[in-house]
């Protein structure tokens, strides 16, 4: 197989939990499986370590990533900025076939059923975000979120595992839809930022109980 294959593969492995959090990566068995060198596999192992899905620890070799409650909190911290921006943004520079997807996407999110799909309510989510990235033409706060995505379908593979929170992802999504729909710069940013902080909260709150008082997402 070829480089990209392989990196592309085993990126999907990670984001499908194929691969999973804290698991190590043998290179002697990678190169068996993809019937290719030790350099090359090496490369790629150094840039998913790059792109945040691996991480390399001296004299052990690579393992897929863990994420911890302070990386979470900095996660949406920095997500709640940039997306936050995005979304005032796209009121002002949003065109029309720009509002018309927003509203397909919004039907699609009222039709599906994510209690018992909540990865429908990820991939609805995504398109959402992407969209309203998108529209908002800012090269800068688009270089900086292809920086950060990787990151954020590591929290995905944490929210998939509960259809509540992706339910009030869902309610949240329509909400910023509508402010955005509406061109209210405001209350689009404010949308953006409060479905942003309390999908933090949400993720705290059920996957690390008890935990929430010992680190702020407010620093």
């Amino acid at each position: 197989m070829e480089k990209n294959s392989v990196y592309e593969d085993l990126r999907q492995q990670i984001i499908q939990e194929k691969l999973i959090p804290g698991q190590w990566l043998i290179e002697r068995e990678l190169c068996e499986t993809y019937r290719i060198s030790r350099t090359p596999i090496r490369e790629i192992l150094w840039k998913l370590t790059g792109d945040g899905f691996l991480e390399q620890e001296a004299n052990r070799g690579f393992v897929v990533r863990r994420l911890g409650l302070e990386q979470i909190f900095e996660i949406f911290q920095t997500r709640e900025a940039i997306e936050g921006m995005a979304a005032k943004l796209a009121c002002i520079r949003g065109n029309e076939a720009f509002r018309s997807n927003l509203r397909e996407i919004k039907k699609k999110i009222t039709k599906a059923n994510i209690q018992s799909d909540p990865t429908a309510g990820i991939a609805l989510g995504r398109e959402l975000h992407r969209a309203i990235m998108d529209a908002a033409q800012n090269g800068i706060l688009t270089d900086t979120n292809k920086r950060l995505e990787n990151m954020t379908l590591l929290t995905a593979n944490i929210t998939k595992h509960s259809p509540a929170i992706e339910k009030a992802s869902a309610e949240a999504h329509l909400r910023i839809i509508n402010a955005v729909l509406e061109q209210d710069q405001e209350k689009a940013e404010q949308m953006m930022r409060e479905h942003l902080r309390e999908t933090c909260q949400h993720i705290v709150e059920r996957f690390y109980p008890g935990m929430l008082g010992g680190v702020s997402n407010n620093k």
